[in-house]
């Protein structure tokens, strides 16, 4: 039987999220941090995958999904940093695994350079302080330019066009209905503060890789780097200076995945992290027993 999670909600931070509890309690701790743009559903097939190993918490950042938006619309990597620290505070987890992809990874970055006795180890999904412009400026371009539509089917068209690496059915059954809501005039929109589809982020390009940079330099975590093989936002040249940066840090390309790794090919980045943590020792009865 597939695991099935529990909707859970905690303050933290001044603001109420949202997350989704997979597995036993009593089981060692992994936190998943998604995507701009994106939910805690991003993770589902992983986080059922990964259920009977850990207890994983996937929850919806400051201003995505069915957390809250920021009042002042403070969205930057330390705050959102924070934000993990107060989450995982609240939880009363004290060590535990991280997992981000994109934003998340940036600040599961800043997170773990701050924190390095909270991190067992460190998954970082297509992010580092090099990303590629022309990648980025293709995704804010389809969140400026796509903000309402008439129904869920013209919703699953527009996200298909830009990513048809996923079946149109899946985007409908799936994409569709946990990263949409429907407005007041029967529209529907993203469930993320319109901050993100303003072009706000990713800001100074330069600020952000020095920041970045000099967190990953802080790590010392095993850390795994995980990449699209053909994602155009994370080149390969942006991977190699990212495990420069950190010690020891190990690298798993993606077959048929762009920059949403885990959607595109969930089978392959299933087996990237599995492979990972099997090897470390993570997925045994005698794992990481003080986590938590």
């Amino acid at each position: 039987m597939t695991p099935q999670p529990t909707d859970r909600f905690v303050h933290a931070n001044g603001l109420k999220f949202h997350y989704l509890a997979w597995g036993s309690a009593d089981r060692p701790p992994l936190v998943l941090l998604h995507g701009v743009g994106q939910t805690c559903h991003t993770w589902d097939f992983f986080s059922a995958a990964m259920a009977p190993h850990f207890h994983v918490m996937a929850f919806d950042q400051r201003g995505h999904g069915d957390s809250d938006w920021a009042p002042e619309r403070d969205y930057s990597r330390n705050t959102m940093a924070n934000d993990v620290a107060a989450f995982t505070a609240a939880l009363g987890l004290n060590r535990f695994f991280l997992a981000g992809m994109s934003m998340g990874g940036m600040n599961s970055l800043v997170f773990t350079a701050g924190h390095p006795q909270s991190v067992e180890a460190l998954v970082v999904v297509d992010i580092g302080p090099r990303i590629e412009k022309e990648g980025v400026r293709h995704i804010r371009d389809f969140m400026f330019n796509n903000r309402e539509f008439n129904d869920l089917d013209e919703a699953a068209a527009v996200i298909h066009r830009f990513n048809p690496r996923r079946p149109l059915e899946a985007i409908r059954k799936f994409t569709c209905v946990y990263n949409l809501k429907q407005l007041p005039s029967g529209k529907w929109t993203w469930k993320y503060d319109t901050y993100f589809s303003d072009g706000h982020r990713p800001g100074d390009v330069q600020a952000m890789h020095d920041q970045l940079a000099a967190a990953a330099r802080r790590i010392r975590c095993p850390t795994l780097l995980v990449k699209g093989a053909e994602s155009d936002v994370f080149s390969l040249d942006g991977a190699r200076e990212l495990q420069q940066l950190i010690p020891d840090s190990e690298f798993s390309l993606v077959a048929k995945a762009g920059h949403s790794v885990m959607g595109d090919n969930p089978a392959g980045f299933e087996a990237a992290v599995r492979g990972f943590y099997g090897k470390k020792g993570y997925l045994g009865d005698d794992r990481a027993k003080n986590s938590g």
